[in-house]
């Protein structure tokens, strides 16, 4: 059933009493790590980024005890906690979680992100990801989409948000009107998405829609454009969907009915700060439908233009007490202000969540290629074997390959590590037969304003030299990148994916190699 912001009179009541400095306050959601411990103001929401238990704690309650209002208080819990709150339970990335096939376990892993991050105060978190991976180069989707095929994305993202939201964490389902279909990084530049309507409504449009339909409190516009249901301005330039009225209000209010929470992703971003001026941008936003604006720059110089531009007209006081009113009627409907009274939370059983995080890990890691029937291969005392590594800043990722070459080395005596070793080495190992068995963990790690996700820069010069065709067993294995297939089509004959690096999911994935654990051989987040 979709979600319905009332506004009440008791929210308009207190938003006509705030003053206009409030009333940004209000509409805004800036960044712990920017505003700092000595600014801590009455803010409308605040994004934490990744810190210890304790330290969150004491943080969050310092700033709730400083809002007049109850505030949201925000993360990225886009699968599981674990990657937002350090010593929380960690998952494998959403596309991780997809290839389960499993609504019960994408439920139970909302639920989870829900209970460990409710307990320290969180309410409200920005996802999950409703983007489609349809550009394998996309360095913004990738691996944190739950796949391809709509059908599958709705039915994965959809039983993830309901295990957030009737646990008490409002879900954002994220970044319309979609991205995944580019290349582009709309935290550098403005993407185009190019579908017609026809192709929109089938693809993006239809996933957003069915999670409307499912109740999404709320939509986060990327700082994507969207040329089929929109005009060029003078320039010729398609405006992003931020800014975009015939996007955010005839479009997403409109044709697909969503009558919840609009907020904007970081006004940061170049795809919304190159496309227009930053303090425009910024009003632009609010006045074209959004209802808060994400990590604005909270300083004196920032109350003063969005001042300013009350006073010329283009950011209207009715349209400020109008975002401000929609908040707070949000906010009593969901219970922040009887949650300001209720007692604290107890800490969830983290054994539990853990079982769960090591179900999902092991049915998750995915045989996507093997030509020739390699896996599983038995790697005895004797067997000698190769952990090659060509994976772009190879140095960022010393527990994973640490965690590789101990996990080989549980089953044999025989095994070396090499990292960007270069062809020339890679072809005397294979040509000369000096191992059984070659593993090489391939790819690059998201990140954002990354440009392109696939293995890139020198190190991708590993994969010329013809080794991969010399006879020596070779098995890859992309940690990170879901596509690597896609590139490498002939010359990567097996490939096994893992969507993610947590504690237990080298050791499974070792396992699964030598066949002591069964693999997953369905590509159900894949084409």
């Amino acid at each position: 059933m979709k979600y319905r912001i009332r506004i009440k009179d008791s929210a308009e009541r207190e938003a006509a009493a705030l003053s206009f400095r409030e009333l940004l306050n209000q509409v805004c959601c800036p960044t712990y790590g920017r505003i700092g411990e000595e600014k801590l103001e009455s803010f409308g929401a605040m994004f934490f980024h990744p810190m210890e238990r304790d330290e969150l704690r004491r943080i969050i309650g310092k700033f709730k005890a400083g809002c007049k209002l109850p505030p949201f208080i925000v993360s990225d819990l886009e699968c599981g906690p674990g990657n937002m709150i350090l010593g929380a339970t960690k998952f494998p990335y959403m596309m991780g979680l997809s290839q389960t096939n499993s609504e019960e376990l994408a439920y139970e892993t909302g639920k989870i992100a829900a209970h460990e991050a409710g307990e320290l105060g969180y309410n409200w978190t920005f996802s999950p990801v409703a983007d489609l991976a349809a550009d394998p180069d996309s360095p913004v989707v990738s691996m944190r989409s739950a796949g391809v095929r709509p059908e599958h994305a709705v039915k994965m993202t959809g039983a993830y948000m309901t295990g957030l939201q009737e646990n008490g964490m409002m879900a954002t389902i994220k970044h319309f009107p979609g991205d995944g279909y580019t290349s582009w990084d709309h935290h550098l530049t403005t993407p185009l998405l190019p579908l017609d309507k026809t192709a929109w409504f089938a693809g993006p449009g239809r996933v957003f829609q069915d999670l409307i339909d499912r109740g999404a409190m709320a939509v986060m516009p990327g700082h994507i454009a969207l040329p089929a249901f929109d005009e060029p301005d003078e320039r010729g330039l398609y405006p992003p969907a931020t800014v975009s009225k015939r996007l955010l209000v005839d479009l997403l209010r409109g044709e697909l009915g969503f009558e919840g929470l609009i907020v904007t992703d970081a006004m940061e971003m170049g795809g919304i700060v190159g496309y227009m001026n930053y303090y425009d941008a910024c009003a632009a936003a609010l006045e074209n439908g959004c209802d808060m604006l994400l990590f604005p720059r909270m300083d004196e110089r920032f109350y003063a233009e969005m001042e300013r531009r009350a006073e010329d007209g283009t950011l209207s006081l009715d349209t400020m007490r109008n975002r401000a009113a929609r908040i707070i009627a949000l906010k009593e409907q969901f219970g922040l202000f009887r949650a300001a009274e209720a007692a604290p939370k107890p800490l969830p059983d983290l054994a539990e969540h853990e079982a769960v995080a090591r179900q999902v890990t092991e049915r998750g890691i995915t045989v996507v290629r093997d030509r020739e029937g390699i896996v599983p291969f038995l790697i005895g005392k004797e067997t000698k074997v190769l952990h090659a590594v060509i994976m772009n800043n190879a140095d960022r990722n010393g527990g994973l390959l640490a965690s590789m070459k101990q996990s080989l080395g549980s089953l044999t005596d025989y095994v070396e590590q090499w990292i960007d070793p270069g062809p020339d080495a890679l072809f005397q190992a294979a040509a000369e037969k000096r191992f059984d068995l070659i593993v090489c963990s391939i790819g690059s790690r998201l990140s954002y304003g990354l440009n392109v996700v696939r293995l890139h820069d020198e190190v991708a010069r590993n994969m010329m030299g013809g080794w991969t065709k010399l006879g020596t067993p070779i098995i890859f294995v992309s940690h990170f990148h879901p596509f690597v297939h896609k590139e490498y089509e002939a010359s990567i004959d097996t490939l096994i994916n893992t969507y993610g690096d947590i504690a237990c999911t080298v050791p499974f994935l070792v396992q699964g190699i030598a066949g002591e654990r069964a693999l997953n051989r369905n590509l159900y987040a894949h084409d």
